[in-house]
Parts: C-alpha cells; structure tokens; sequence
C-alpha cells in the first residue's frame, strides 16, 4: 500500500492515508530533480523559449504513466505568473487508466 502525499503550499506532506490515485506518481515525477528536469530553468529567462522547455520537461517526466498504461491522456498547461515575474504556473491533467481525472499545479522559479 502506498501512502499519500498531500500536497500543501506547493510542498509534499507524508500523510498514512492510503493513495487511491495517481497523485503521488505526478509529484514525484515533477518534484525530484532525478525525475524530471525542470530543476533546469531555475536560471533560465522567463522567455516563451523557457515556457516552451517546461512543458517538454513535465510531458517527458510523466510519459512513463502512459507507457505503462497507468494514463491514458495527459496534458500540461502553462502561463506566466502576473504578481511574480520569476514564476511560470504549470497544471498538469492526468487521466487516469480507470476514467478518473487528476489535476496537479504547481510552479518553476525562474529568474
């Protein structure tokens, strides 16, 4: 059984409920720099180039649901920021194999 991880202010809480759904998989995915890439852009310009890699980043971070048919659609959705300049807002939409859809925000710092 795996635990899940509540997200709270972007953040990974380890909780002992039980996971019911992919949610756990997507963080993972997307949060640890070995899983996904990125961690890359923390340096990068906010530029439409930057918005363009991170949605690359989270897809290929996330392929490996649908290619093990965990998923069977995924989209990503990106836009800047308007009260910080510094942050592209990232939602990634996840069906899962069963019909339920999931919903994951989160953010990449830029400079």
């Amino acid at each position: 059984m795996d635990f899940r991880i509540e997200i709270e202010n972007g953040l990974g809480v380890m909780t002992f409920n039980k996971s019911e759904d992919i949610m756990n998989n997507i963080f993972l995915s997307l949060k640890v720099p070995k899983g996904s890439r990125l961690h890359l852009l923390r340096r990068a310009k906010l530029t439409d180039r930057t918005v363009t890699l991170a949605e690359e980043y989270c897809r290929e971070a996330l392929q490996w649901l649908l290619d093990i048919g965990r998923a069977t659609k995924i989209d990503i959705f990106s836009e800047r920021d308007s009260k910080n300049i510094h942050r592209l807002n990232l939602k990634v939409e996840v069906i899962q194999a069963d019909g339920r859809e999931i919903s994951f925000q989160t953010f990449v710092e830029v400079e």
